[in-house]
């Protein structure tokens, strides 16, 4: 026993205290804050997109530009919600001190209208002043993306609409600067082409987007919005109702509450809580799959460069081939838990800093420790670990090199990742027949059931399928057990084709 301690302490030092990896451990979440920043930075550095909208009917301009207003002031109070969630005090968030509309759970366009009847954001800022945490920044509005600007004196002296068109092709081809004002010019992002006989009767002539940009399609979903609503404003003043109506009919939001039946009335509604827990499996799986894929290449290579360097026969002078087996499996193990370990200790401290259940954090931190989660996470990482660390350690003793290995790791690695196109079904559908396909086949159990954890699965599919993958588990481990131990010692690789001979075979 003493000897496999002091083995899986050689691994898991030879890792964990390498510089690679504790550079790795400082760059991660350095990584992800300066990602973060640069997404930030990125964000509120995109230009302000300028476009012309040349409109043969004299009606849908104003639309446009309304429609503009109003998606810029509902994108700005989703960043303001934001920024009382990172800034503003969580008691004071949660028992609703900021009044609304500047504080509100949902986003809807009542609240949009509301907000801006109340004052905008200026009002917004005085209200929450009091409850702001010391030192908080000056809230900052996003900038407006999409800006109509004038048609250039060439478009305005345009008789129809081919005649538009070729005038602002230039403009739009980037062969001349769009004027804004006197002595400013821009770059022209899109026109808007409207004929005198755009409608909504099956006849009528469609509207005209124009833009060398093909992958934002931003304002064109706006501009298309626009014009919907201002043929369907005029249907109903052509039933006779008043303009406004539409506006009335289109801020109704209906109110809609989810609930789950396994709950008492009390407390059945779903909450943000709720949506964290039932993500948090997805996310643990794919960890899960992370980590086993990359404790799985550790052993491999630790196990081939032992083997080429002749490393091995130096250990196995001193442990047996169990011994040096069971002491790589624990040592790469601990590494493998290690980073995991540390993320959550950094998201618990950081949870606890930005206040707790106030944040995604605190309550994705709060539902790993209140629900079994963890400790279904780490039994099925066990048993997933044994499974592929077996099959690395067995290929890592029969290659002298990565190259003699790349023969046997193509059909681990389509082995490795052959659910993961399958897994988007498995979390839609949790009960369905791909999850059931899935948590039966023993090398897949433990990403189906971690998957499937917040669903409430069958009891006895679950029973049924583990036991099936911990006898298939100790069957692995005794047939690629034989492999290592025989062919970890031999000067040449075995071909292939003796491969199963050596898991035949109870002693070398």
């Amino acid at each position: 026993m003493n000897s496999i301690r002091l083995i899986a302490w050689r691994e898991y030092k030879q890792y964990v205290f390498s510089r690679g990896f504790l550079l790795f451990l400082i760059m991660f979440p350095l990584g992800m804050v300066l990602i973060g920043g640069a997404m930030g930075l990125l964000e509120r550095s995109k230009p302000t997109r300028h476009f012309v909208v040349y409109d043969e009917t004299g009606l849908y301009t104003d639309d446009i530009d309304r429609e503009i207003a109003r998606r810029h002031l509902r994108s700005s109070i989703n960043v303001w919600d934001m920024y009382l969630s990172v800034n503003a005090d969580p008691a004071a968030l949660e028992a609703g001190s900021i009044p609304a509309p500047f504080s509100a759970p949902d986003l809807t366009d009542r609240r949009v209208a509301a907000f801006e009847e109340a004052g905008g954001f200026d009002a917004a800022a005085a209200a929450a002043a009091p409850f702001l945490k010391p030192g908080a920044a000056a809230f900052v509005r996003p900038k407006l993306l999409f800006r109509r600007i004038e048609l250039p004196a060439e478009a305005v002296a345009a008789t129809s609409l081919a005649s538009a068109e070729e005038a602002l092709r230039p403009y739009l081809l980037e062969q001349r600067l769009a004027p804004i004002s006197e002595g400013d010019a821009a770059r022209l992002f899109a026109a808007v082409l409207i004929p005198k006989t755009f409608g909504a009767d099956e006849d009528a002539a469609p509207a005209q987007y124009w833009s060398r940009n093909l992958t934002d399609q931003a304002l064109e979903a706006i501009v298309t919005s626009a014009l919907n609503s201002a043929l369907q404003r005029q249907a109903i003043i052509d039933f006779g109702l008043p303009r406004e109506a539409l506006d009335e009919v289109a801020a109704i939001d209906a109110p809609v509450s989810a609930f789950r039946p396994d709950r008492a009335r009390s407390k059945a509604e779903l909450g943000l809580k709720d949506r964290i827990e039932t993500a948090l499996p997805a996310v643990l799986t794919y960890m899960l799959l992370v980590i086993i894929f990359g404790v799985g290449n550790l052993l491999l290579t630790n196990t081939i460069e032992e083997r080429s360097n002749k490393i091995v026969e130096i250990l196995l002078s001193s442990v047996t081939a169990n011994q040096l087996m069971m002491g790589k499996l624990i040592g790469i193990a601990a590494v493998g838990m290690t980073m995991p370990t540390i993320f959550l200790v950094g998201g618990l401290a950081m949870a606890m800093a930005t206040g707790g259940d106030a944040n995604v954090m605190g309550m994705a931190v709060e539902t790993l420790f209140s629900t079994n989660l963890l400790l279904i996470y780490l039994f099925y990482f066990l048993c997933a670990y044994l499974i592929f660390s077996m099959i690395f350690l067995a290929i890592g003793a029969v290659s002298n090199s990565l190259q003699d290995a790349q023969s046997y790791m193509g059909p681990v690695m389509l082995l490795v990742f052959a659910p993961l196109p399958f897994m988007i079904m498995v979390f839609q559908n949790p009960n369905g027949l791909v999850a059931t396909i899935l948590t039966w086949i023993p090398i897949y159990t433990p990403y189906a059931v971690m998957m499937r954890a917040a669903a409430d699965p069958p009891m006895w599919e679950i029973l049924g399928a583990t036991a099936l993958m911990l006898a298939f588990t100790l069957f692995l481990m005794r047939i690629m057990g034989r492999i290592f131990r025989q062919a970890i010692l031999q000067a040449s690789p075995p071909k292939i084709r003796e491969v199963w001979k050596l898991a035949r075979k109870e002693k070398a």
